[in-house]
């Protein structure tokens, strides 16, 4: 007895050191690309709270297709890793294929849609000048997505191969890239016939950091040794269950991704109805959440690398290992924030901003968001997981009811109907998070408890 519980406290040992190599360069790269919005919020903020209210409701537009074309790009990693796993590695070409083509037709589809209607959506907006102001910079925010889901392709791609550090090392120079940018722009810049600064500014910085990722991961990739066997610029043979599959996986984290961003770029419209110090507020909370959210989603992309592996060998007992592994991981990295915004949500409000009216409902805010840190990081990582040992449909079902049916209209009757403001909105999202996260968890852990004799197919 004491011989089998050495050898499973040294199997789960071995799961974490894999999650952690896997993990750490994937959540700094997430990190990464979150930074971009971060820098974007503090430089931003720095210069006039007005501009960033602008510039936050065109990135809360912006972000629902984008995010939405992220999830659906997201058979690219689980049909690699599940490739890897089985050694069925002919079929690997045609997933990168498949993905390339995916990630431009829907970027290109993506900037038609938010030029197109993005406009009407923030004529949605009171007061009509926040709306006015933000129209520029959600121009040239929609003109980035092409090359923006393209890096994404590129990136869970390179993930699910195992080399995360190459997307790291990529991300970190778009990001120093984007700072030198935003440093010459935001304050002011002239170009012949046109004028930077602000929202335009930090818009069109990002803009540039943007293609220039997309196009670099691009070459990258295709010039790798350790891609060449895949033949990623060859004809591939025809694949259509594989296609079936990788689609299949991409409408359904699609489809969570995309109600989840939704509500939020909802949650915003609400507060903006309550004015410009509101929405400033709103933002520097959301974007704290979300700077701190890249880590549970650095570890779901490190579990589900793993999990697609072990589900393409047919290796229960490491699914179940390596997600109870990974929930741990979350769990005590979230506890660490909570006990961090404690102790520094001062120090960290003046990051964003030094004026006082935002600082008073920044502070507020991020005491009152510790509720929501643990569950909302382990709903994200027990999804991933679920989808990665093809369980889709659930994880889906589960984020519509929590953020579609229950935050959203919460997040009304709590902010506008009770006037509760950027509280109430706070307190919609801890009720969805805790729906998400417990049902999300469970699910799975159900799902090992019931895989005894369960049979993993990859025709």
């Amino acid at each position: 007895m004491l011989k089998l519980r050495s050898w499973k406290s040294l199997q789960e040992r071995a799961a974490f050191a894999a999650l952690f190599h896997l993990s750490w360069p994937v959540i700094m790269s997430r990190l990464g690309v979150m930074l971009m919005a971060v820098m974007d919020t503090i430089v931003v903020g720095q210069y006039s709270s007005a501009q960033l209210g602008f510039m936050m409701l065109a990135q809360s537009v912006f972000w629902v297709p984008a995010v939405t074309g992220m999830g659906l790009l997201m058979g690219i990693q689980v049909k690699t890793s599940h490739y890897l796993g089985s050694g069925d590695l002919h079929r690997i070409g045609a997933v990168f294929q498949r993905g390339i083509a995916y990630a431009l037709v829907l970027g290109m589809a993506f900037t038609t849609l938010l030029l197109l209607a993005g406009f009407g959506f923030l004529g949605l907006v009171e007061p009509v000048e926040m709306a006015h102001g933000a129209q520029l910079p959600l121009a040239i925010f929609a003109v980035s997505m092409p090359l923006f889901l393209l890096s994404i392709a590129c990136t869970q791609f390179l993930e699910a191969l195992g080399r995360t550090r190459d997307v790291l090392m990529a991300t970190l120079l778009a990001n120093g890239l984007n700072v030198v940018l935003l440093l010459a722009f935001v304050t002011g810049f002239d170009f012949p016939g046109l004028h930077l600064a602000g929202a335009v500014g930090a818009a069109t910085a990002t803009l540039v950091a943007r293609s220039a990722l997309g196009i670099g991961l691009f070459v990258y990739v295709v010039s790798l040794k350790q891609t060449k066997p895949f033949g990623l610029l060859e004809k591939q043979e025809t694949d259509h269950q594989g296609a079936v599959d990788q689609r299949h996986v991409g409408y359904a984290t699609g489809a969570s991704y995309f109600i989840e961003v939704s509500a939020f770029a909802g949650m915003t419209l609400f507060a903006g109805r309550l004015g410009e110090t509101s929405v400033a507020a709103w933002a520097v909370i959301l974007n704290f959440a979300s700077l701190v959210f890249m880590v549970p989603m650095g570890l779901s992309a490190g579990c589900s690398v793993l999990v697609g592996k072990a589900f393409g060998a047919g290796d229960k007992a490491g699914i179940a290992r390596t997600g109870q592994v990974s929930f741990l991981a979350t769990a005590g990295f979230m506890i660490m924030v909570v006990l961090c915004v404690l102790t520094l949500k001062d120090t960290l409000a003046g990051f964003y901003t030094h004026d006082i009216g935002v600082l008073t409902q920044v502070r507020d805010g991020l005491l009152l968001s510790c509720c929501f840190y643990l569950p909302d990081g382990l709903q994200v990582v027990a999804a991933q997981a679920l989808r990665a040992r093809r369980d889709v449909l659930v994880p889906t079902v589960i984020h519509y009811l929590s953020y579609g049916f229950i935050m959203l209209p919460l997040g009304y009757v709590f902010c506008l109907a009770l006037n509760w403001g950027v509280q109430g909105l706070v307190g919609a999202v801890i009720v969805a998070s805790l729906m998400s996260g417990t049902f999300q968890t469970c699910r799975f852990l159900w799902l090992d408890k019931g895989s005894t004799d369960a049979k993993f197919p990859l025709k």
